[in-house]
């Protein structure tokens, strides 16, 4: 039986992991020295977010590449407008425009 369900466990497995090490990945992404040598080899292949791809988040207006583990579908949900519509289902639900504040909590106090 676990035959049958192995490459579904694998799977789970995979989404765990990656779930439970996105914070980690995502502070790696913004490290420009002190990596290991793994992790930076980890970036280079995509396998996890590498800095030079997550950088075009942090460019003004901060629209765009939200994914924070691989980066994977990035460009495919920006293709489909996915981050645009969510946002528009947002203000239309909640009429909070999206990144109004954005100056209010970057300013250091």
């Amino acid at each position: 039986q676990i035959r049958n369900w192995y490459a579904t466990y694998c799977f789970l497995l995979a989404v765990a992991l990656l779930v439970t090490f996105t914070n980690q990945i995502h502070k790696w992404a913004h490290m420009h020295q002190g990596l290991p040598r793994w992790v930076e080899w980890l970036q280079k292949m995509h396998l996890i977010l590498p800095r030079n791809h997550h950088r075009i988040h942090h460019v003004a207006p901060h629209e765009t590449y939200y994914c924070i583990t691989t980066g994977w579908l990035d460009y495919p949900l920006e293709v489909i407008h996915f981050w645009t519509a969510l946002e528009y289902v947002i203000e239309k639900l909640t009429g909070c425009k999206p990144r109004t504040d954005d100056m209010k909590w970057a300013k250091k106090t």
